[in-house]
């Protein structure tokens, strides 16, 4: 399975409460939110990488907030130039390979 999400990506579905920092402007408001997305075979590299270096659950959370604004706020740079998220308060998780 590790090898197939290293390669393939997986699906991540989340409900979490998200927190942003934008321009000026534009709220900072924390959000709760449930969000399926698809994430490519590097994210999951990164996070069996830090799981195996012993990261803590925070750090591992850093990593796919970092993913999540990347791929589904920031759509791969088509928008929200500047955009900066946090994963705060995680209610359910499920990783799909």
């Amino acid at each position: 399975m590790r090898r197939a999400a290293e390669q393939r990506g997986f699906m991540l579905h989340i409900s979490a409460t998200f927190g942003f920092s934008a321009a000026s402007g534009s709220t900072d408001d924390p959000r709760p939110r449930v969000i399926t997305q698809k994430l490519p075979g590097d994210v999951a590299r990164r996070l069996y990488a830090a799981r195996d270096a012993g990261a803590l659950q925070a750090e591992q959370e850093a990593l796919l907030a970092e993913a999540l604004r990347e791929h589904y706020f920031k759509d791969g740079g088509r928008r929200a130039a500047g955009l900066d998220v946090e994963l705060n308060d995680i209610a359910w998780m499920d990783i799909e390979l």
